[in-house]
């Protein structure tokens, strides 16, 4: 195959809204129930039929636009003293690279690490733009969904699997750290199990597109 399915990008580029700041016309979405509907038709129209059905639920698990904005303030950007940034760098080591000698080169959480290089990379290198704040994080989860939907949109299969392959393995330890947040009021409780059920649809979704690329191959 030269091409990918049009449906898988449209479900991973509705997928990358969950993790920017929340926003009101985002938040109207989800409560009418209009998020849950796209992604079930993506689902289906990408031909991922092993996702559970409990997927679209968020219309029923929706929190306070206040709430979310405040908790994604918190957790997701840092202001707090517990946090899960949705940046693929801070779960892995900050290199490979043997000869370097920097006392972090071993070491798990910081910014700019070697997925951060190449995310940047390929992002000059298709010519997206990186938003200013997103200039010391390029692989932001949002921004990897961004250029993965691309991916799957424009270039050829081998590219999207290599890059979903490379820059997705990261979200079970991004899953631990958000749980490991402790809940500071009632609606940070629903708040917190809203995160996680987008991250729970976006780990099934990447499995079943790895999935399908394993079929190909």
């Amino acid at each position: 195959m030269s091409a990918n399915n049009p449906a898988a990008a449209e479900l991973f580029g509705l997928l990358s809204a969950f993790w920017q700041p929340p926003d009101e016309l985002f938040w109207h979405n989800l409560a009418d129930g209009a998020v849950d509907a796209e992604l079930a038709n993506f689902s289906q129209l990408a031909g991922f039929s092993t996702l559970s059905p409990s997927r679209t639920s968020f219309q029923h698990t929706l929190p306070p636009l206040d709430a979310l904005r405040l908790f994604y303030l918190r957790c997701f950007i840092g202001i707090g003293k517990q946090s899960a940034l949705p940046v693929e760098s801070i779960y892995k080591k900050w290199t490979d690279d043997p000869t370097a000698r920097l006392p972090i080169a071993g070491s798990t959480g910081y910014l700019m690490g070697d997925p951060a290089l190449h995310a940047k990379y390929l992002l000059d290198h298709y010519q997206l733009q990186v938003p200013p704040d997103y200039r010391m994080m390029p692989d932001h989860l949002l921004l990897l969904l961004e250029l993965l939907s691309f991916l799957l949109e424009n270039r050829p299969v081998a590219e999207a699997d290599l890059f979903l392959r490379q820059h997705f393995d990261w979200l079970d330890s991004f899953a631990e750290a958000l749980e490991a947040i402790d809940p500071e009021n009632p609606e940070d409780v629903i708040a917190k199990r809203f995160y996680q059920l987008a991250l729970c649809n976006l780990k099934q979704s990447v499995q079943c597109q790895l999935a399908k690329y394993d079929q190909v191959h």
